[in-house]
Parts: structure tokens; sequence; C-alpha cells
């Protein structure tokens, strides 16, 4: 038992030596373990730290380098400005010593030219003696040619006409090249448009009905076109008929040009007391910049008088624009207290004499002393200073600078439209004419006349004439009599030096859009701008009346004559030109076109505006040309088109002005109410009865419609049907009964004034466009009922 127990005290002996053997190794295992981990996490922390001060120096780098890039590119820039100054010196250098080098070979070449021009002088008169003969034979055989070929292009076109020969769509305007003549009523032909208003004329329908007939049945309108096409409307020949015409034009030419040389005469000798009164007048103005124009204007003429004879260096060109610069911005401002100094301190003067230049000037290629832009800039300064400054315009009146610029206008007009037969005329205008020298002086002449129209001196009213003025006519009967004397002259002159002919040409010459043309655009705006302003001077000078239905009519200045003459110096021509451009050939295939460009939009405005003041002036003469054949279909299709412009554009002004126009052109005028109701539908008429709510139920808007539709439908049973179709006439005899009654309450306290010009409202007033004594006649026949 005892050795038993000893041998297990050496077993647990043995094993507590062994499990503290385990414990020993563990511990000692555990240790290691944990110095592992020390010597781990040591050597992480150490990298760690490593990186991060690896990270410190790369950003330390990275600084350095932005800093010295930072530093070369400043460098850089430096070197590259230094190398610019350097290089802008070098060019201007070289540019000056280039210029230099170029005058002195232009003066070289023009020295060479003249040795040559004066050698080969003689030598080209005999090559064109050669040529004229060459060209002669060549141009006859091509004439020939191109006969053939239009006498075919006639002969499809009439075979095809019958087809669409419906003047609800719009024929051409163009002139024929070969003119066609009716045989029947012995009637002149020159376009589509004249054929086509001429066979649908009840004379002609009558005419060829009695000459002919199918069996004893009257001719259907069919068969009547379609017989006058193919029998009695033949080609002619126009030198024929335009032999003795030029000898009469030219005796009446010469006629012209005398009475044009007594009148500026006489303007003259006024112009001159004029001015001799202003001398002693106080220049005194209250502009800030008075002694700076003043400067300015002695710099022009100081320029004027340094320079020769030949053409203008560049050097020198450069300072007259910086001087017209000057000035232009400080009349933009449009004060004017700056306008009125400019003119006192002799501007005036100074842009005339600028534009003198182009008066030697007599062929189109012939250079100007003065660069067009210059002259251009100089007329520009000329239109501010008068723009809205009734003195200055004033001013250009009595001191008789409009007739300068008539006369540069007439120089202008002159070199670029060839005189030539009326059958001709405008084919050979050139295109030059629509630049900007021109157009500048339609546009000066345009803002002289609206201006002296809107203070125009009356007993009423203070006029804007200078007070020295008060002198000249205290022996005289009045203030208002001596403007009207010269406003007569003005206009007489203006229509003895062929100015209204010469503007014919230039509007017949436009056959095409003017869309993408705004030169002629311009052009073609201010030209009928200044016919306008013509027509309302010379209606407030020459009117005894202020009714436009008076019958007593007297135009001593021929300014009514001239455009009779000339169917408004073709400005309906050319405006149905303007709008029907892309002329439609087959009307199954499209419509026409019913929405303009803005430059067409305003075209249209200022023409229909001068139709208007010339049908205030004259309204017989006015219906008359408009009614006549040819024109009176082109009228239509103009008024038509602009109404379904304004039913898709909202364009008030050009609205009234083709339904105030419409109203003149129908008003006591039986065949022209007809043309109204005429056409494809919806007709003229129709279109206005379908105007916008408002404009019959604003009173300002029935003011504008109401009397055109009742001058257009008065005594007519036809077109009153039509209009009862779209509104109740009832509405017409009220709207004449309120007028009636407001003119009666009118008279018994105010007389209108005799020779008052029209104001800007006045011509939408009832008495302006219906005669005021057949008021009750037309209000009868309104409520009367249509059985």
């Amino acid at each position: 038992v005892k050795k038993a127990q000893e041998e297990e005290a050496k077993v647990n002996e043995i094993a507590f030596i062994n499990t503290l053997e385990a414990q020993n190794k563990r511990h000692d295992v555990l240790s290691k373990l944990k110095e592992y981990e020390q010597r781990l996490n040591e050597l992480q922390e150490e990298r760690q730290r490593r990186q991060e001060e690896k990270q410190a120096r790369d950003e330390a780098v990275q600084e350095r380098k932005r800093a010295l890039e930072a530093e070369r590119q400043a460098r850089v820039e430096e070197l590259l400005m230094r190398r610019k100054e350097q290089e802008a010196r070098i060019e201007q250098q070289r540019q000056e010593k280039e210029k230099a080098r170029e005058d002195a070979a232009r003066e070289r070449a023009r020295d060479r030219e003249e040795r040559l021009a004066a050698l080969t002088a003689a030598q080209q008169e005999a090559m064109e003696e050669l040529q004229k003969k060459i060209q002669l034979k060549h141009d006859e055989s091509i004439r020939r040619h191109m006969e053939q070929i239009e006498q075919r292009k006639e002969k499809a076109a009439e075979l095809s006409s019958g087809r669409h020969a419906n003047t609800d769509y719009a024929p051409k305007l163009t002139p024929y090249e070969r003119k066609k003549q009716c045989s029947l009523c012995n009637v002149l032909i020159s376009s589509e448009v004249y054929l086509f208003s001429h066979i649908k004329g009840k004379k002609h329908q009558q005419a060829v009905r009695e000459n002919s007939s199918i069996q004893g049945r009257e001719l259907s309108d069919e068969e009547v076109e379609h017989l006058s096409l193919k029998k009695y409307v033949i080609d002619i020949m126009v030198e024929s008929a335009a032999l003795p015409e030029p000898l009469n034009d030219g005796e009446e030419r010469q006629k012209n040009k005398r009475k044009a040389k007594k009148i500026k005469a006489r303007m003259n000798s006024r112009a001159k007391e004029y001015e001799s009164l202003m001398e002693t007048k106080n220049s005194g103005s209250d502009s800030p910049y008075k002694a700076k124009l003043q400067r300015l204007a002695k710099d022009l003429l100081k320029q004027l008088q340094v320079q020769d004879s030949g053409s203008w260096a560049n050097n020198k060109v450069s300072a007259l624009d910086r001087t017209l610069g000057e000035i232009t911005r400080i009349l933009e401002k449009k004060n004017v207290a700056d306008q009125i100094a400019f003119q006192v301190a002799g501007g005036l003067t100074a842009l005339e004499h600028i534009l003198q230049v182009v008066v030697p000037t007599t062929n189109v290629n012939t250079a100007s002393r003065i660069p067009p832009k210059s002259l251009c800039n100089a007329i520009n300064v000329y239109n501010l200073t008068c723009n809205n400054c009734s003195e200055n315009c004033t001013d250009v009146l009595f001191s008789n600078k409009i007739t300068f610029l008539m006369d540069l206008l007439i120089h202008q007009l002159t070199v670029y439209v060839p005189d030539e037969n009326n059958t001709i005329l405008g084919r050979n205008t050139n295109k030059q004419v629509f630049e900007g020298l021109t157009t500048g002086l339609l546009k000066v002449s345009a803002v002289v006349f609206s201006c002296l129209i809107a203070n125009r001196p009356d007993g009423n009213s203070q006029p804007a004439t200078p007070k020295i003025l008060t002198q000249e006519m205290k022996n005289k009967p009045s203030q208002g009599d001596a403007f009207n004397s010269r406003v007569q002259d003005l206009i007489s002159y203006v229509v003895n030096i062929g100015l209204i002919n010469k503007l014919h040409g230039c509007f017949l010459s436009v056959q095409g859009p003017v869309d993408e043309n705004p030169k002629m655009a311009m052009f073609l705006q201010h030209a009928a701008e200044l016919l306008h302003g013509m027509c309302m001077l010379c209606f407030a000078v020459t009117r005894r009346s202020y009714s436009i239905f008076d019958d007593n009519r007297q135009d001593p200045t021929g300014l009514t004559a001239a455009l009779q003459a000339t169917d408004l110096a073709g400005v309906l021509h050319t405006l149905y030109c303007v709008l029907f451009h892309g002329t439609i050939s087959d009307p199954s295939t499209a419509s026409p076109k019913e929405s303009y460009t803005q430059n067409t939009v305003q075209v249209a405005i200022q023409s229909l505006q001068f139709f208007n003041s010339f049908a205030a002036l004259d309204l017989p003469a006015f219906q008359s040309i408009v009614g006549a054949e040819g024109l009176s279909l082109a009228f239509r299709h103009i008024v038509s088109s602009l109404l379904g412009h304004c039913s898709q554009v909202s364009c008030e002004s050009l609205l009234h002005e083709v339904i105030v126009c419409v109203g003149y052109f129908t008003v006591n005028h039986p065949d022209n109410q007809v043309i109204v109701q005429s056409g494809r539908h919806p007709t003229v008429l129709q279109k206005l009865c379908q105007l916008p709510f408002q404009y019959f139920s604003d009173p300002r808007l029935i003011k504008v419609l109401f009397p055109s539709l009742i001058a257009a439908c008065y005594n007519n049973r036809q077109n009153k049907i039509i209009l009862e179709q779209e509104m109740s006439c009832v509405l017409l005899a009220t709207f004449i009964q309120d007028f009636e009654q407001t003119s009666g309450q009118a008279d018994n306290q105010s007389h209108q004034p005799k020779g008052k010009s029209l104001g800007s409202q006045d011509y939408l007033e009832l008495a302006n466009r219906f005669p005021q004594e057949a008021w009750e006649e037309a209000r009868q026949f309104f409520l009367k009922k249509e059985k």
C-alpha cells in the first residue's frame, strides 16, 4: 500500500511537472507572441512614419515645382508681351513704309497712266469705231434671235393663258418685251396685269359681244376672253409708236428747266434777304456743347480750305471722319439746343461744301474726291441736325439750303437713271442708285418736309419760324403767307427739275423682292416718304378749303399733274412687284404669299401713306389713276394681300393705312366699288367685314373702319348685300347719326380754319373720308331694308 502510494505520488509529481512544463512552454510561447506582435506594431509605426515623411517631402517638392512654374510662366508672358509690342512696332513701321511705297507707286502709276492715255487715245478711237460696227451687227443678230424666242414664249403664254387667265390670282406686272394692243379698243397693253384687266373690263367685253356672236346668242365671259386673246390682242412694234414722243419730251424738258431756273432765282433772292436779317440775330444757346460744336464746325471748314482740287489723302479723310464722328455722337443725344448751336455755328454750310464734291461727278465709274463712306457720314450729320428740330428745318427752307439738297438729289438720280422713253423707263437704271448717299439725301429731305408739315405756321398756333423773320414780314399779310409762298416755290422747283420722273424710273426698276436687300428697301421707304411729305405740304399751302371733297382744286405747283402723268411715280407698280415677286403661274398648286418681312411691311406703309396723302390732295385724280385698267387689278391684289398679312401678323399702322386707302378709292366712285367686291373669295370687302371684333366695338377702331365701309357700300346694292351677310347695316347708320350730332355741336362752337393741313388724327374723321352733305342720304340708305 505504501509502495502504491509512493507510485501514485510519483505519478502525480510527474503529472505536475508535465503540467508545469506545459504551462512554462505556453507562457514562453505567449511571451514570444507578444514580442512578435510588439515588433510588428513597431515596424508598422515606423513604416507609416516614413510614409508620412515621404509624402511631406513630395508635397514640398510639388510646391517648389509650382512656384518655379509660375515664375517661368510669368517670365514667358512678359517675353511674349515684349515680343508682341516689338512686332506691333515693326508692323506699324512696315505699314507706314508700305503706305509710303504705295503712295509713291500710285503717283508713278498715275503719271504713267496719264502718259499712256495720251498715247492710246487715237488708237482707242479707231478701235471703238471698229467695235461699234461689229457690235451693231452682233446686237442685230441677237435682237432677231431674242425676238423669235420672245414671240414663241408669248404665243405659248397666249395659248395657255385661257387656262389660268383668272384675275383671282396675281398676274405679272413685268413689261412685255414687245407691247401688245387690243385692235378692237385701240388700247396699248404693256404687261400681263394690263392684259387681264382689259379683257375683263366692261367696255372691252361689250365691244366684243357687239362685234361677235355665235348663232345669234350672246357670248359668255369665257368665250369673250378666249376670243379676245386669240383675235383682238395683237403684237405691235414699239419703235413705230414711240417715235414722236422724244421731240415733245425734249421741248417740255427745256421749258421745265427754264421755269426751274426762274423759281430758283426768286428763291435765292429771298434767301439773301433772310440771311442778311439772320446775321444780326443773337446766336446764344444753352447747349453744353456749344463751344465744342463751334470748334468742330470751324474744323470742317478749315479741312475744306486746306484741301486741293484732287482726291483727298487718307490721313485727311480720317481726320474728316473723326470730326464727323464727334459731331454725330453729340447730336445723337437729340438735344434741340445742340442742333441749333451746330446750325448757328455754320455746320450746315460746312456740310454743303463737303457734299458739293459729288456735283462734278457725271459718270457712274468716276471716283469721287471724298470716299462714299465719308459722304454718307456727312449726310447722316445733316439728318441728325434737322431731325425733329423745327428751327433748323425752317432755316433750311428760308435760307434756300433745301434747293441744294434737291439739286444734289437730282444730280445723283441723273447719274444713275438715264433719260429714257416712257416705254422703256426703268430698265437701264443703275442699281448703285440704291446705295447710301442717294438714300441719305431722300431721308434728309423727307425729315425736313415732315418737320415743316408738323410746325407749319397758321393763325391759331405759334410757328417755329425764327423770331427775326417777324421783322421781314411786318409789311406782309401774315407769316403763314411767306411760309406758303416759299413751300409752293420749293414744290414747283422740285417738279420742274424732273425729280418725280427720276423717282418714277427708280421705282419702275424694282421688279423683285426687297426682303434680302435692305438698302433698296430703305431707298423705297424714304422715296415714298418724300412724296408723302410733298403731297402733305402741297395740300397745306395750296388748298383753299379744308374739305377733301371740295371741287375747287388748284395746284399751281404742278405736283398733281406730274404724279398723274407718272401713275403715282410708279409706287403702285413697285409695291405690286415687291409683294408678288413670286407670281404663281398655276393657281391650283399654291396660294399667294400673305406674310411679309419687316422691310416689305415698311415699304407698304410708306407707300400707302403716300397714296392717302395724294388722295387728300386730289381725290378724283387718285381714283382715276388707281381705278384705271391694269392698276385697279394690281391695287385690288395689293390690298387683299396686305389685309391677309394683317390677319396673321398684328400690324395696326399698316392695317389702318390700308383701310383708309380703300375708303378713298371707293368713295363716290361706283366703278371702284365694284372692284373691291370682285375676285377670289374672301374679297377685299369681305376681308374688311371679317376684321377682329375690336373694330366693331372699340370706338377708336370703329372710327377707322366704318367710314371705309360706308364709302365702299353707299349707293351700291350688291356691296350692301355682301355687307349684310357679315354685319348689320344699322351699325353704320348709327355711326353716321352720332357723327351728325357731334358735327352739329362742333359747328355751333367753332369753324375749321381754311388752308389747314391734315393732322395725325384728322384724316380719320368721317368728314374727311365721306362727304358731309351725303351723310343723311347714306344713313337712310343703310337703314333701308333690301327686298
